[in-house]
Order: structure tokens, then sequence, then C-alpha cells
């Protein structure tokens, strides 16, 4: 669970309602019916593998309320009062966060719900507000998708039961899987990294439509490029970008645009403060949103020179199963490094394994088979003359000197969509070789790859 600052802030600025967060207009935690609506949510989010509650927010349109705002916020939605609710209403108690960001010069809480659930936590005790029962007993409340895709908190329903029971599984599984990656000799590293970079012919077919999915994309990108302003545009040209295509094989057979905008946006797990393939739909600048052209969602998100939010996004979805994503490198973006000077290997680990990670997230929204191939193809740009450097987490250290020489690396990787997310470290590993590589021969270990990946999952940033 991330409850930093900085993660707070990002689901104040740019909220959105998914799978894994819920937003609500303001409830009073001391009344029963505040009492009933926290509850339902957090056990919601704790049996959909965590997430956050945002507080004080339209959930239509996504801005602030003032109607019901309690007069000191922090006394309202202090923590043991929260922790109380959950301690009453869940089977298996566990702990939630909160933490506070401004928005619009007033101040909102959210609740954060941790991950890690393996059981189901069913509600252990009724709540009955003015004769209408709002918690039941015994009922297990599940995050979940309505038939337009619109995310709710319900009673689970005969058709999530596999995705909970899945979600339970991937929870102990992971721990196996770690015990086991961390016990793998080098052989045996050696032998799965072989495994996951065989180049038979299904995966050269599969490589092949993500690499016309990438040139595609660019084409679509160079065309709204020409609609930000100049300022953008230089950052644009002159700074290091990466970008990802993402293609199903088969291709989705149902490629309706008519709920497929709002079932990915609801699916994506939100990993991070600035998600990959975000919903910009209800931003505050308008030009942020997507817009269906040539039977293909597309979006520009432009923020530069804007401290921690400044972004420069493209990214195109088409409901076939072919997603775009071009995006500046953070390492250019930030006042702590100069630009085109420095690659944070760590951001590299948390921003492959998000994208994995999300693409998942999509095929299992949208119903694919499990054994549906996933087919990611990765790029970076302008990495001449950098070094590698963990500039963002000074916790971490690499040797100093590290030069790259290329100005461009490409990494393919392909998973099924039935891997579970727990499993994914292998493939960012793989995904990342090659890159690494490029810094003087530089190899990353995959224990350092798997420690992070579980950071990622776990909303530990």
């Amino acid at each position: 669970m991330d409850l930093t600052q900085d993660r707070i802030n990002a689901l104040l600025v740019a909220p959105s309602e998914s799978l894994n967060v819920e937003i609500k207009s303001w409830i009073d935690p001391a009344s029963p019916e505040g009492k009933g609506k926290i509850a339902k949510a957090a056990l919601a989010l704790r049996n959909r593998n965590g997430g956050y509650l945002i507080i004080g927010l339209d959930d239509s349109t996504m801005l602030p309320v003032t109607d019901g705002r309690p007069a000191n916020i922090r006394t309202a939605f202090h923590i043991d009062i929260l922790q109380a609710i959950i301690s009453k209403y869940a089977a298996i108690p566990f702990e939630v966060g909160v933490g506070f960001a401004f928005r619009d010069g007033q101040e909102f809480p959210v609740i954060g719900v941790p991950e890690g659930s393996i059981v189901p936590v069913a509600c252990k005790a009724d709540l009955h507000v003015n004769g209408i029962k709002h918690l039941n007993q015994n009922a297990v409340y599940f995050r979940t998708l309505q038939a337009n895709g619109t995310p709710s908190s319900a009673a689970i329903n005969w058709g999530d039961w596999r995705e909970l029971a899945d979600i339970c599984f991937e929870n102990r599984e992971a721990d196996i899987g770690r015990f086991l990656r961390r016990h793998l000799d080098g052989n045996g590293r050696a032998s799965l990294a072989s495994a996951l970079s065989a180049k038979g012919t299904k995966e050269f077919s599969l490589r092949e439509r993500a690499a016309e999915a990438l040139a595609e994309g660019d084409r679509r990108r160079d065309q709204l490029i020409q609609t930000i302003t100049a300022e953008e545009r230089k950052a644009a040209g002159s700074l290091g970008s990466w970008s990802v295509a993402l293609v199903f094989a088969p291709s989705r057979a149902d490629a309706s645009n008519r709920t497929f905008l709002n079932t990915i946006s609801s699916a994506n797990p939100q990993l991070t403060g600035w998600p990959i393939w975000l919903d910009s739909r209800r931003f505050i600048d308008k030009s942020a949103a997507p817009r269906l052209m040539d039977g293909v969602w597309q979006s520009v998100i432009a923020n530069i020179g804007a401290g921690w939010s400044s972004h420069l996004d493209i990214q195109t979805m088409d409901a076939s199963g072919v997603f775009y994503l071009w995006r500046l490198l953070q390492d250019d973006l930030t006042n702590k490094v100069e630009p085109l000077t420095k690659l944070d290997p760590i951001l590299i680990i948390y921003r492959v394994a998000e994208t994995i990670a999300v693409g998942l997230s999509f095929a299992r929204a949208l119903g694919q088979a499990e054994d549906t191939r996933l087919g990611f193809l990765f790029r970076w740009d302008k990495l001449r003359g950098r070094t590698l450097d963990a500039w963002a987490d000074r916790i971490s250290y690499f040797s100093p000197g590290r030069e790259a020489f290329d100005q461009r690396v490409e990494s393919f990787v392909e998973v099924s969509a039935g891997t579970p997310v727990s499993a994914i470290a292998p493939a960012v590993g793989h995904v990342i070789a090659p890159l690494m590589r490029a810094f003087d021969g530089f190899e990353i270990s995959q224990n350092v790859v798997e420690q992070r990946v579980q950071r990622l999952l776990e909303r530990k940033l």
C-alpha cells in the first residue's frame, strides 16, 4: 500500500474510479451510514487485492463537493476511527492507512487498503440504518464491473468468484514463487531466461505484429505531437523517451468500442501515481481526454514543467487488442539530475513491471482466454552518453561510470493471459536485460528485479 504524499497527490490531481480505486462524496465516519459505506468499500478493495478510497469528490464529475464536508477533516478521518470500523466488520481484520492532500485549496482524505489477502474477507456483522440493511453478515464484498464496465462495490456474484479465488491463490503463490526464484542456482536462472527468449516461429510472428503496432503507434504519435504547444514539441524532440506496443494473439473477435474504454480503465490496477495507459477522461484539461479517431482511442497528456507531475504521454488503445504508449523519460523531466545524462534502472523495473501487469489486467477484464498470448515490444530512445544512476531512490546503489553508446534499445517478451501477476518478475528481467547490457555490459541481479517488482505490486514504492 503506497500512501506516500506523491501517490496521494496524484490520486487527487487525476482521479479515476477503477477496480482498485473507489471515489465517494463526503462521508461522516461517526454515523452508522458512514461506517457502512467505509466498511463495504474497504472490504471490497481488500478482496480486490488492495486499493484506495478517495473521499470528497463526485464520482461522476470527479470534482470536489462541499455538501457534508466535516469541519475538521483530520479529526473525522483519524486512523483510530477508521481502524475501529474495519475491526468491527471485517471477519479477518486488516490494517488500513490514511493520507491527506489538497486540491483547489481544500484538504481531502485518501484511505489506503493493503493487498495480500489469501482468503476472502467476509463481513461479520449486519448493519441497519432506518430499517434499511447496509451490510450483511457473512457477505463477501468485491469490486466488480457492472454490465456497462462501471466499477462498483457489492456482494460478490457468481461471475466474480473465480477472479476472487485467483487473487487469493496468486497471493499464496507469490510467496512460493519468490522462494523458488531466490533459490534457483545460476544454471536454473539461465535456463529460465533461455526459455523466455526462445526464438520460435510463434514468438517471431507475435514480435512482428508488435513491431507493426509500434510503427503504427509512432505514426499516430507524430500526428498527435502537432497538436501540442511549441515548448512541448521541443521537449518531445530533444528529450529521451520510452515506448511500448502490446498486442493480443489472437486478436479480439469482439472489437466493439461500446464498453471497451470503460472496461480497461476500470481494470487498470493503478500501481503507481501515473499509471500506464491511464484514464484521462475526467482531467481538468479537457484536451487530454481520449478521442475515438479511425476506430482507435487516442490521447495526448502534456504537462511539461509542472514539478513532480511533469509528463508527456501519447497513447492509443484499439479494442481489437492493440495498445501503444510513448512517454518521455522521467530522468529528463526531474530537477534531480541533468537531462540526457542519467537512466535510473529501478525506475525501468517499475515501468516495465507495471506495463506487463496492466496488460494482464486488461486481458482478463476483456474476457481473453488464459492461452491468449500477449506480446510486449519495448523501446528506449536517446540513450547514448547516459550513465546508470538510481537517482530516484538513493537507497539503491550502482557503481558509477557505466555509459551507453547505443542510441536505441528494443526488447520483446511474450506472456500468456493466464500468467499470475505475482509471477511476472522473470519476464521483467528478460525485458530489461538488453537495456542494462547497453551500459558497458551491465547485468542487474534477478534478486533486485524480484524485490522491486514485489514492491510495485504491493504498492510500497
